[in-house]
This record gives C-alpha cells, structure tokens and sequence, in this order.
C-alpha cells in the first residue's frame, strides 16, 4: 500500500474518534440539567426576623428550607425550640435548630399552585407567627426553571453581600425609618457651678483657741451639718483682770437672777389674792352686800396681775435661756465664742485641728450647700434672638452618658436667664439655669452642654444617627433589601434632634438601616473574601 495513502487512512480514523469523544461530551452537557439559583423571602415579624432559602419548588420534588432566624432587639441567633412551616394544607415541622440561627424544614408539596404560607416558631426566645405571602408550587422542572431564569438579575449597584452567620457574629441590630417630629437644638458649652449663697466660710469672730463642740468632735471633710447647728468654740486667752471681771459680771447676774425669781413668785402672789378677792367680792354681790364699783375694781386687779405675771415669767424664760447659752459656753469661768454654720450642706474643708489657735478672718470650716447648682455658658450675641424666657431645652453632662435634665421639668429651672452684658472680647453673653443635683451626681465644675430647642420640624423620614456612617467626608447608611443583602445609600441630612437624624434624601419611609454593626457591613463591603466564604448549610 502506498505509504502516504496510509497515512491519510491513519489520520481519517483518528479524527472519527476524536469527533465521537466530543459528541458524547455534548450529549452528556445536554443531560446534566442546570442548577437553579433559590429563591428567597424576607420577613419581618414584632420580634423576629426571618431569612427564608429555598428551591423553586415542584411539585412532589423533595425540597429543603432554609429558615435563618434573628431576635430583632439583641440581633442574637434563636438557639432552640421548634419550627413548622405551613404551605397550603402542608407542613413541615423541626424540633430543633440544625446550627444555631439555622432551622431546615424538608418534604414535598404534593399539588402545583399559590398557596398561603406561613412559619410558626416556638422559642424561649420568642414566639411569633411569621406571614410569608403566597408560595408558588410548579407543575414541572421546566416550569420552574423559567421561573428561576425571570427572578435573575443583576445584583444593585452599591450591593454589600453580609450573611446572616456574619450578622449573628456581631449581634447586628437594624432600625426603620420613618417619620418622626424632630427639634433643631442650639447647642451651648457649658460648665456647672456653685450658685450664689451655696457656699460659705466659717471664721472666728475673735483670736483664740478651736475647741469642739458639745458632742466631743469638730465637723470633718464629708460631713454633713444644718444651718445654725455649733460647729465649735473659740476661746480667746484672758488674763487676771479679764477673769475677775468676768467673775464680778457672773456675781451680777447671779443677783439678776434671784431678783427675777422674786419677781415671779410675787407676781403669782398677788395674782393668787387678786383672784380669791374677785371670788369673795362677787358672792357678796349677789345679796347685795357689795357694790358694782368694788366688783370692777376686783376685776381689773386681776388683770394686772395676770399681766404683770406674764411679764415676770418671760423674763424668767429669757433668764434661762440665757444661762443655759453660758452654761454651754463657760467653763472654769472661762469665754467661749460659739462657730454656727449658716446653712445647710456639706463640709468640703477644715482649716484647723482641735486645740490650734485661729486669727479673725481665718477660714475654720467651708460649706457647701450641693442641693442645687447652676449651669453657666456662653453664647452668641448674634444667637441671642433665638432664646428668650420661654425657651425649652436640655442640659447634659459629659461624665453623666444618658442623662438629660429638661429646662421647665421638675429638675431644672423655669427659665432660661441670659445675663445682660456682652463681653467685648467673646461677642457673648452668659446663658444660665438653676439645676438640682439629684443626689449630688452633678458637681460644681463638670463640663456640661445646654441645648436649646429652636426650631421644631415634621421629618417625612428619620432614623437614628447611629446609622449613619462617614465616608469620604460625606454622610452614608447601609440599608438592608433583603436577609443577606445590604446597600450602601449616600444620604442628604437635615435636622439633627439627640439621636435621631432627619433624612431628606438616600432612604425612605419603611426601609431598615443597619445601626449596631453598620461599620462591620461596611468593611465586609470594601473587602469581602475577608468575611469568610459564605453559607456551609
């Protein structure tokens, strides 16, 4: 045979084979049917939210439903309980979670349809009954694999993929926006401080020597003393002729005071023979064996000396004090100068020991009266139009999170007071409120700001400045379309009110931001194979 034609045989036959490996690869692409992409709903419930995966079903096909299941308030996966999932007159139930957050009804529907569709979930965590719409069930694979090939799409632009495991890692918490009154707010640095006549010094009248009080002890730091009550004594030095002179007043008084009491016991004797002669004068009278004239003239030394008993007794009683006064102030027929406190509070300070000498003027106990303070900033003079006496607003301290004291409630003030001067160099004016300090957890010099409402609006859409994120300068949110799929939304802010943020264009009424977490959803968007591959259902 010729060599060549050989050849061409060798080459003919080849080729056949290889066209016959070929054809059988496509015979076999032909049947190996595609897979379809799952369908998915997402449903939030009072409580729970849920993100629901599973095939486009047929009819009498086995399918398997992926429930992921969050408690809306904490974002933490539901750990136990059961499930029943109701398709028509169908239902599929678990008792248990696969993983935690993870619950996988399986069966078949045995008719082709739209049927009401519903999940039923039972938990210590929360029980709730979940509306999934109308659930479409197909005649045949073909059916729904059109179906499938109509739901695809392109994915948004601005998509960030964050799975439901990745949600669960970081207990992420949603919010939705809607509408809200909202107040524009002036906002004033402040600081607290010690009002006019809450503080004073106790100093000693004369030069002498810081003795203690009656109960045995001076006041110390923290103590808490009321207005007029005796911190101290002074006592100043005295010589001989201090003491004999302080003896001779003594002898005097004494003299006083027995005069007194002779004074008393004399007045109750004629008020004794005032009243018998009244007695006898008008039994006489009644036989007329007295006159009216003698009656009256009972009568009237008996008021005089009711009167001139009263007299005598209140200088008794003022005798008395007066020697109780030097009883508590004399000792050894020495002088003592009593130290009261003028108001009630808290001793901050002690300026001498027990037994130290102490000079006029020399500060010996400071006080501090800390049931109400004032809260004092500056403001504008070109902001002074938008506050007057019957502005409203808020007080917050900065050591104080979470606290905010109404201006007009029962812990503030009634009004606002703005000063009225301007300092020449700040352009500004001292904007002041009386605050009670409620218990002393606000202290004379913590920082403090006063916010002061302004304008009062009507936000069509407001969500809390937690979700809101910067980036590049400009104000974004992510905003969930559905269980797994977030959106990155550029947002146009209004009126600012505490924690809520007017939102004028980016998201709607309805929708749900991301607020615990949003950083996280951010990062997982800018690089997502760094947040794990995915589903391991």
């Amino acid at each position: 045979m010729n060599r060549n034609l050989f050849l061409c045989i060798v080459l003919l036959v080849h080729s056949l084979f290889i066209s016959a490996g070929c054809g059988n690869q496509a015979a076999a692409a032909v049947e190996q049917p595609k897979a379809l992409e799952p369908t998915s709903t997402t449903v939030f419930g009072e409580r729970l939210l849920l993100y629901l995966e599973y095939p486009h079903l047929v009819r009498g096909s086995p399918a398997r439903f992926l429930a992921h299941l969050s408690v809306l308030q904490d974002g933490e996966p539901v750990r136990s309980g059961s499930v029943t999932l109701e398709i028509g007159s169908t239902r599929l139930a678990v008792n248990a979670p696969r993983r935690e957050g993870l619950f996988t009804p399986e069966g078949s529907l045995p008719e082709s349809g739209r049927f009401p569709g519903r999940l039923i979930v039972k938990s210590e965590q929360a029980e709730e009954t979940l509306d999934l719409g109308e659930v479409t069930v197909h005649a045949s694979a073909q059916e729904a694999a059109k179906a499938a090939e109509a739901s695809a799409g392109d994915p948004p632009p601005n998509a960030a993929p964050f799975l439901m495991e990745q949600q669960w890692k970081v207990k992420l918490l949603l919010a939705r926006a809607g509408p809200r009154a909202l107040t524009r707010w002036l906002v004033v640095p402040a600081e607290v401080r010690t009002p006019e006549g809450a503080e004073a010094v106790v100093a000693p009248p004369v030069a002498g020597r810081l003795l203690a009080p009656a109960n045995g002890a001076l006041p110390r730091t923290g103590d808490a003393v009321e207005a007029g009550q005796v911190l101290g004594w002074v006592e100043p030095p005295l010589g001989a002729a201090d003491l004999a002179q302080l003896q001779a007043l003594q002898l005097e008084f004494d003299l006083k005071s027995l005069e007194v009491v002779r004074a008393v016991n004399e007045a109750q004797a004629r008020l004794d023979y005032a009243t018998r002669e009244r007695e006898r004068i008008a039994k006489l009278r009644e036989p007329g064996l007295s006159t009216a004239q003698a009656l009256d003239e009972a009568e009237r030394n008996l008021s005089l000396a009711r009167t001139d008993l009263e007299s005598a007794g209140a200088t008794k009683d003022s005798l008395d004090r007066m020697r109780a006064e030097r009883a508590g102030a004399s000792t050894n027929s020495a002088l003592r100068f009593p130290l009261a406190s003028p108001l009630r509070g808290t001793v901050i300070a002690v300026g001498r020991m027990q037994g130290q000498s102490a000079e006029p003027g020399d500060e010996l106990f400071r006080i501090l009266d800390a049931s109400r303070v004032w809260v004092e900033g500056r403001v504008s003079e070109f902001d002074l139009h938008l506050v007057g006496p019957s502005s409203t607003g808020v007080v917050t301290c900065a050591a104080l999170p979470g606290a905010r004291f109404e201006v007009g409630g029962a812990e503030v003030g009634t009004s606002l007071k703005v000063l009225p001067t301007i300092d020449s160099v700040s352009r500004s004016a001292v904007l002041r409120c009386e605050l009670q300090s409620g218990g002393g957890s606000i202290k004379p010099g913590m920082l403090a700001e006063l916010e002061i409402a302004t304008e009062r609006a009507e936000a069509a859409v407001a969500m809390p400045l937690e979700a809101v994120l910067m980036e590049q300068g400009l104000p974004i949110a992510y905003v969930m379309l559905e269980g797994e799929l977030f959106q990155k939304r550029e947002l146009e802010l209004g009126v600012k009110d505490g924690e809520f943020v007017e939102v004028r264009k980016g998201v709607a009424a309805g929708e749900r931001v991301a607020t615990r977490g949003a950083y996280v959803v951010k990062l997982a968007a800018l690089s997502p194979t760094s947040f794990g591959p995915g589903h391991q259902h």
